[in-house]
């Protein structure tokens, strides 16, 4: 898949150094996501070739620069349901640039309209701002939120999980049709 800047492909065995230059070490995904930041490339080596398999995730490449900037995936627990749960996590110094925004909008029109997926969700962690804002932008609707159900790593203190959904009929009227 493409979008106006990035090349939205599956992974391959070639992303693990650049996916772990990228974010892996990156300290302040440790507030939200589970083991972050890495110890070691090895562990980035054990999460790329996890996803070698899955179709539903994809390393995101910036086009122009040729880098990567994130990644961005869909769990699909039961494919019968047409339900999943997109989840992205873009490095640090490619925040606040409009990736996430143009990698899950994409995502989410691939899944809502072109593979006819009832609904999707996301999670995350209360304090997440920037994620929350974009979920919004995107036209997700929160659902709920889950007491202490997250913990910061960085601090130790557990915030709430908030849970949002999108379906087709919503995103239609916050998404433009490619």
């Amino acid at each position: 898949m493409e979008t106006k800047r990035l090349l939205i492909r599956n992974f391959t065995l070639n992303d693990i150094d650049a996916c772990y230059q990228c974010w892996g070490q990156d300290k302040a995904l440790g507030r939200y996501i589970l083991n972050y930041p890495m110890t070691d490339r090895e562990q980035m080596a054990a999460l790329v070739e996890g996803f070698l398999d899955n179709q539903d995730a994809w390393v995101l490449l910036d086009r122009r620069l040729g880098v990567v900037v994130g990644c961005i995936t869909v769990d699909v627990p039961y494919s019968q349901l047409k339900i999943g749960e997109l989840g992205y996590i873009i490095g640090e110094k490619y925040q606040k640039q409009g990736y996430a925004f143009e990698a899950a909008e994409c995502i989410v029109q691939e899944y809502l309209f072109h593979r006819g997926f009832y609904l999707l969700e996301a999670k995350c962690n209360e304090t997440n701002h920037a994620s929350l804002k974009l979920l919004e932008r995107l036209g997700f609707l929160v659902e709920a939120k889950l007491r202490g159900r997250r913990m910061d790593l960085l601090t130790g203190g557990r915030d709430h999980l908030v849970i949002a959904s999108i379906t087709p009929e919503e995103a239609n009227h916050c998404l433009k049709r490619d």
